[in-house]
């Protein structure tokens, strides 16, 4: 089922989000809500989603979230993305810092995967590269890498929900293709330095694929940067723990944009 390039909603300074593997813009519908009233929200979906599923680069969404922002009129803006949006939201704060006036890492490694990581992801996710929708059995593979025990265990409707959202809208190749990107991503680490743009760091304490460490380590090496462990939750931790997730992106834009 194809999705429109992005959604936008409410007015003021803009924020835009970029969603993970297996998600839409929908994830940050908790986000949306909460920052509406005040900001000009922009949740994208990835190519893959939105009419191009092919095989591409973590540069080629950073290209199309610049296309996104020019054709919005956006010039600056706080870019917020989770995992896969992330892994895109790194190069992009590298490459167009001028365009950037925060940045929001949720359920983020700036690391590259070793190799044992790699290898078992690489199977897993080529299982994917057929036709029709995530199939059932995968999709109850994944969920516990999505979500946090906590989450398993006391939020059933919330994982249900996206069980089906991946299962009856979300194509099996879609998420091979966004694996195939990120899965052997480089190791950025050693350029975080050159990151200058304020960012803030989410990070479920619970989260499986990127180890809370891993998280904690890019965020020491972002020079003007804010940790926010998230407990209670795995890697989705924005729709896990939405409550103190948006306390902590309420109170970043309000440093970022004062007069807000």
């Amino acid at each position: 089922m194809a999705r429109p390039r992005y959604v936008e909603a409410g007015a003021g300074p803009p924020v835009v989000f970029a969603h993970g593997t297996l998600m839409d813009d929908t994830m940050f519908a908790p986000q949306v809500e909460h920052l509406k009233s005040r900001y000009r929200v922009v949740s994208l979906n990835h190519r893959v989603l939105s009419g191009k599923n092919v095989r591409h680069t973590l540069d080629d969404l950073v290209e199309d979230c610049r296309e996104v922002l020019d054709a919005l009129g956006i010039e600056r803006c706080v870019l917020g993305g989770m995992s896969l949006g992330g892994f895109m939201a790194i190069p992009f704060a590298l490459k167009y810092p001028e365009r950037l006036a925060g940045l929001i890492l949720m359920a983020t490694t700036s690391s590259d995967y070793p190799r044992e990581e790699q290898e078992k992801f690489f199977t897993n996710f080529g299982q994917l590269n057929i036709d029709g929708m995530v199939p059932a059995a995968w999709a109850e593979w994944v969920a516990p890498y999505v979500w946090g025990e906590t989450t398993m265990r006391n939020n059933r409707k919330l994982v249900d929900h996206w069980l089906k959202v991946w299962t009856t809208s979300i194509p099996a190749r879609s998420v091979y293709h966004q694996g195939m990107a990120w899965i052997p991503k480089k190791d950025d680490t050693a350029r975080l330095g050159q990151i200058r743009t304020p960012t803030l760091v989410l990070h479920g304490e619970e989260d499986h694929p990127i180890p809370i460490e891993r998280a904690e380590r890019m965020a020491k090496a972002i020079p003007n940067s804010t940790f926010v462990p998230i407990a209670a939750a795995g890697h989705t931790c924005n729709l896990e723990a939405p409550a103190p997730v948006n306390e902590a992106i309420a109170a970043f834009l309000a440093r970022v944009y004062p007069r807000a």
